[in-house]
């Protein structure tokens, strides 16, 4: 695109090329006696006359004609063009389509039927012939001005109004004529403006651009279609339609374009998709085209795929509408600057970036020289110099030029400097807060957080001096708050979380006592519900779900009182939405699924209405995909595997649908790999192992693609050794343990050097660490248990780390609880029984702690209930059956409340057969048979009703199978109730569901009915 500019900006003139007998026909008609008056064809004819003589045209202007003297007129200037070698014929006024045919109409048109309208009109075509009876010829009609039969003025525009099916709005296109040059003001079919001031936007266009010195006659009009399309925001393009046989040119003047000139030019070349979202940004932040137009080919935006094109776009977008408003809002001490400012500002809005900020230097250096020589104004013009390069800055940012933009603000922050802090009033200490700011915010676009945090620090020190000092003033405490935030957000990119909680609680106080203080702030009030939201995330990644319910709660309050107050407002039904899928995590967390379930529900219903009023917001169909997941998740953990699925193909096609709008956004594919994780997981769970397979496959073909683009993108890297992961669990399921292993070890491999590049990236170390336990788990299988053992160690190395950098942690000190319990495995695997005590006993410690933060926690309970018979079950193969029987019993009680509260859930139903078959074995090795025979049959009523259920489910299957086996041993050999063991296995093996293992007992049996017959 740079190059094609660069060959027109180079057009070299050539005299003999310029034509040399010229003559116009200039025409406005805007008096109209039977349709609607125009204001501004009279100013278009003579604006026009001026510019066409100033170019060596011989000129006759004609206004407000009747039909008869426009055609004598018309007749003369044919007369005139046979000699000519350019002929110019320009209309300004009212014209239309009629039955196929151009009109252009006089101010004696009649407007009683359609064929009156006709016959009082001049057809377009004899324009056309009289206009090319010169050897070339341009035809520049401003006439598409809709509406000629009686619109108010104020909603004037230039064109026609059907009266009947025959009129079409606007002119018909016109094809190719050899020697002509056709230029209509808009589009055909379309109306085109009048104007808000003395000329129409095409007419000011041809004075502002047709004599371009050294452009040829067409590129001059490219000029002019593209600065009607820019100043008008994109409602009107002129129409052009080139016959002419070589080159012409209308000015002898040679030389370089203009920087708005050679822009226009480049704009002509973007394609309708890239214009589309110019267009878009620009109505959705009410800026100019030009600006946005100049950050996309100045930066080379067109490079980027779509999504990350739109959000460059938007960030020049309000790069340029805050250095507008500032240089709206912004006074200068001296009146050259202040129209040096104003220049600039002009300027920007027409997409001249240099030339803007060539006239805020040159305002800048007036400063810095009266800053120089008047001593005695030396606060008033270092503050206007500092508020210069501030604006400059802005002007850089606009244009997405980062390096130059923190050259000019830390310019203006080196001018605050050499100012006592005394002295600084509270509107420029505010430039100096929002310079650091935006010092903050380009250093996170580059990636460079040290130097972000610096520039926050500095932000908050200075807002925390300025706003004791300032105590009334809103702005500053405003400013005060955003600078923790800001501060915040580095601190936890970097790991440091408790650190950040800190300055995140302290904003939130800020802004809750401005709250206070204007209660009617809507603004203060959106940034106090995201404040609950950063508050609420941090408590539950720390494990406080209680404190951070609290602050989900609150926002979801507020959230409810300002969409009860605004019912259309967007914004606040989205926020309501955030609330409620919030509170639902919380629910999630602990275990109230139906809670969870509602809050999700309600979450989905409030935002597909906004999801399907806002089509084009491919955000909102993000949003609701993930809250199908979360619905998916709930359902998955209630057993319901079918309603899981259903939620999460609903999710992925949502995603795919995202993806196919365009496959090259990587953050739309990102999350279209992990529908395809999910889907897998819930499919693995109902036993499709080839559609899990295929779904997992296809995760890991998204992220290997994504990976491959950009190697450096941890994100990309971590998400690909979750898919190996999950591809090794499937082959680990259906034994292949080498092919488990490799994928494993792949995983690792990928993982090790990324954590040792960021040792304190805490994510990375507990990825790492569940990378070592799935590995472990092959080496368990393969009997490899001591180098599987080393593994588990060094996992909990990892985990003990985690929980020493963020000690509230609920999350952490739940998987630091499952190493020891892995390790307690290893032990038992080795027969170190008292090994394998110590490290039960461990991992009942650290899970108690959860249990006691949170006793209503259905997650943590479970949990304590299994890592009690876990030490219960190192009790007993240690030989001591009464500390076993009491760790059982101790299980049994918790997970039996939890069972009568929720009979249905199967799941726990499940827990609690299994138990009570455990103190079975408890009860038979101290010889208490009868408790044992209680005990296993209970197990056995349990197992054979989740049998009933679901006849299906081969673990249940088992279980039944099992307590069959411990009701036998306990006493309880009849002939019937070995029938029915027996009868279940062979149903068992007729669906193919008994496993190699599970023989033995089978054969165990057999036996006893045999020794029952004899």
């Amino acid at each position: 695109m740079r190059v094609l500019v660069a060959a027109i900006v180079l057009v070299i003139w050539s005299s003999a090329s310029l034509a040399e007998t010229r003559v116009a026909l200039v025409i406005g008609v805007g008096e109209y006696e039977a349709l609607r008056p125009l204001k501004n064809p009279r100013n278009d004819a003579r604006s026009m006359d001026e510019t066409l003589y100033d170019l060596g045209f011989q000129v006759d202007m004609v206004t407000d004609r009747n039909l008869d003297r426009l055609s004598r007129a018309l007749e003369q200037f044919a007369e005139d063009a046979r000699d000519a070698d350019l002929a110019v014929v320009y209309f300004a006024g009212h014209g239309m389509e009629v039955a196929g045919e151009n009109l252009l109409f006089p101010r004696d048109a009649a407007a009683g039927d359609v064929e009156e309208l006709k016959a009082t009109a001049l057809p377009l075509s004899d324009v056309v012939a009289a206009v090319s009876e010169a050897r070339a010829g341009l035809l520049l009609i401003d006439a598409c001005r809709t509406d000629a039969f009686g619109v108010p003025l104020a909603d004037a525009t230039r064109g026609a109004f059907s009266l009947e099916a025959a009129i079409s709005p606007g002119l018909g296109r016109i094809g190719r004529a050899d020697r002509l040059v056709y230029a209509f003001a808009a589009a055909p079919g379309q109306g085109a403006l009048d104007g808000e001031g003395d000329n129409s936007p095409f007419a000011a266009a041809l004075v502002r651009h047709l004599g371009t010195g050294g452009l040829e006659l067409r590129t001059a009009l490219t000029l002019v279609q593209q600065d009607v399309y820019d100043r008008t925001r994109g409602t009107q393009l002129p129409y052009v339609e080139s016959g002419l046989p070589g080159l012409y040119f209308v000015s002898a003047t040679p030389g370089e374009l203009p920087e708005r000139e050679r822009l226009l030019l480049a704009m002509a070349e973007i394609d309708d998709t890239v214009r589309q979202d110019v267009e878009r940004v620009a109505l959705d932040a009410d800026v100019p085209l030009a600006p946005l137009y100049g950050a996309l080919i100045g930066s080379d935006l067109a490079t980027l795929d779509r999504q990350q094109r739109s959000d460059k776009l938007t960030e020049a977008a309000s790069a340029f509408a805050q250095v507008r408003d500032e240089l709206r809002r912004l006074r200068a001490g001296d009146d050259r600057v202040t129209d040096l400012r104003a220049q600039a500002e002009e300027q920007l809005a027409l997409g001249a970036f240099e030339t803007a900020r060539a006239k805020l230097t040159e305002a800048a250096e007036i400063d810095a020289s009266s800053r120089e020589t008047l001593k005695a104004n030396l606060l008033k013009r270092t503050l206007s110099e500092a508020a210069t390069h501030y604006l400059n800055g802005g002007a850089a940012q606009a244009e997405l030029r980062y390096q130059l933009a923190m050259a000019d603000y830390e310019k203006a922050l080196a001018l605050f400097g050499e100012i006592d802090d005394d002295l600084i009033p509270p509107d420029a200490r505010q430039q100096q807060l929002a310079a650091l700011g935006a010092l903050g915010r380009i250093n996170i676009t580059i990636g460079n957080l040290p130097d972000a945090a610096r520039a926050y620090e500095q932000q908050l020190a200075l807002s925390q001096s300025a706003s004791a000092r300032h105590p009334d003033n809103t702005d500053l405490h405003l400013t005060l708050a955003l600078s923790r935030d800001n501060l915040g957000d580095v601190l936890l990119e970097q790991g440091r979380i408790a650190d950040a909680f800190d300055h995140y609680r302290a904003g939130h106080a800020v802004r809750e006592a401005l709250a206070s203080d204007n209660p009617d702030d809507e603004e203060i009030k959106f940034a106090l519900s995201n404040s609950y939201e950063r508050l609420g995330r941090i408590h539950q990644r720390q494990g406080d779900l209680a404190a951070a319910e609290t602050h989900f709660l609150d926002k979801h309050r507020l959230g409810t009182r300002m969409v009860a107050a605004q019912p259309e407002g967007y914004r606040w039904q989205r926020d309501l939405s955030i609330s409620d899928e919030r509170l639902g995590d919380i629910l999630l967390e602990r275990g109230d699924l139906d809670g969870a379930r509602a809050h999700y529900q309600a979450s989905l219903d409030r935002m597909i209405p906004i999801r399907d009023a806002h089509p084009e917001d491919h955000e909102l169909k993000r949003f609701t995909s993930i809250t199908l997941d979360r619905l998916g998740d709930v359902y998955a953990l209630q057993n319901n595997l079918p309603k899981a699925r259903q939620k999460f193909e609903d999710s992925l096609a949502l995603r795919t649908a995202l993806a196919a709008t365009d496959p090259a956004n990587a953050d739309w594919q990102y999350i279209l790999g992990i529908s395809h994780e999910r889907l897998g997981d819930i499919l693995t769970r109902m036993g499709d192992m080839p559609a899990a397979t295929a779904a997992y496959e296809a995760k890991h073909a998204i992220v290997s693609r994504l990976s491959s683009s950009d190697p450096t993108n941890v994100r990309w890297l971590r998400d690909l050794s979750v898919a190996d992961e999950r591809l090794g669990r499937l082959a680990h399921d259906r034994g292949d343990l080498d092919e488990a292993m490799a994928y494993y070890r792949q995983s690792l491999d990928r993982m090790t050097p990324l954590r040792d590049a960021s040792p304190t990236d805490m994510e990375l170390n507990r990825f790492l660490s569940f990378t070592q336990d799935h590995l472990a788990g092959v080496l368990m299988d393969k009997g490899e248990t001591d180098a599987a053992l080393d593994l588990y160690r060094n996992s909990l190395k990892l985990r003990e780390k985690l929980v020493a950098t963020d000690p509230q942690n609920g999350d952490w000190r739940f998987v630091l609880g499952i190493s020891h319990e892995l390790i307690g495995n290893a032990y038992m695997r080795l027969t170190a029984h008292d090994e394998a005590v110590d490290a039960y006993r461990r991992e009942l410690s650290v899970m108690s702690v959860l249990l006691e933060q949170d006793p209503g926690n259905a997650r943590w309970r479970r949990v304590v209930a299994i890592t009690e018979e876990n030490l219960g079950d190192a009790h007993l193969a240690a030989g001591d059956p009464g500390a076993a029987l009491k760790q059982y019993q101790s299980s049994l009680a918790r997970m039996s409340a939890a069972r009568d509260a929720d009979p249905d859930d199967l799941a726990t139903q499940r827990f609690t057969a299994v138990t009570l078959r455990k103190i079975g074995a408890a009860h038979l090795a101290a010889g208490a048979t009868d408790d044992a025979l209680a005990a296993y049959s209970e197990s056995l009523a349990i197992a054979r009703r989740l049998v009933e259920a679901n006849p299906a489910n081969a673990r249940w299957q088992r279980d039944q199978l099992v307590a069959y086996k411990g009701v036998v041993e306990a006493g309880d050999d009849t002939e019937d109730t070995l029938h029915l063991a027996l009868n279940a296995a062979d149903r068992m093996r007729e669906r193919g569901i008994l496993s190699h293992s599970d023989e033995p007992i089978v054969d165990a049996l057999r036996q006893r009915l045999e020794a029952l017959d004899q």
